[in-house]
């Protein structure tokens, strides 16, 4: 699986959890460390629309290159239906706006009844704990909250002491 995401909170964070679900994960934050990975055949790539000076839609070509079956999903938290059209015309094979989590991740992919790959078939059904959702979201709201503790601590109804614990005992592996 290929993450293309600038965000490297969010991109870590969907890496940790496509690991443990048994997938071989590259990231990439723009195109210019897209063009820099080891060609590889991807299955999956989950590719932000955003990325910082890039468009995530001029990714869409090069990952098609060297992965021509890749099914790949563009993230935005920007939707429209013109780049929906455009990325769909592309070769991506799904648009989903943020927010989303790995679940909606997994039900585009599997979307039209397709399997994703092997790594799939050995998941623990019930593998994904309390601790990993809680530690999502509130990846999700610090990410929100452009990364100040402060902000996303309000912001979740927790002390700033209280988040800081949370994110120190849960640090992705």
């Amino acid at each position: 699986m290929l993450i293309l995401e600038d965000d490297e909170r969010f991109a870590e964070t969907l890496a940790t959890e496509y690991r443990d679900r048994g997938y071989r994960v590259d990231c990439a934050n723009g195109l210019a460390s897209l063009r820099a990975l080891p060609e590889f055949p991807y299955d999956y790539a989950i590719v932000d629309l955003r990325l910082r000076s890039d468009s995530g839609l001029n990714a869409i070509p090069i990952i098609k290159e060297f992965s021509p079956k890749a099914r790949i999903l563009i993230l935005t938290g920007y939707g429209s239906i013109a780049t929906a059209v455009r990325a769909t015309k592309l070769g991506a094979f799904n648009y989903l706006t943020k927010p989303v989590d790995v679940d909606d991740i997994e039900r585009a992919f599997s979307s039209d009844g397709h399997r994703p790959s092997d790594a799939r078939d050995t998941e623990d059904e019930t593998g994904l704990s309390l601790a990993r959702h809680e530690r999502e979201y509130i990846e999700y709201v610090l990410a929100e909250c452009d990364g100040n503790i402060s902000r996303a601590a309000r912001r979740l109804g927790l002390h700033r002491q209280s988040l800081q614990r949370k994110l120190r005992k849960y640090t992705p592996r």
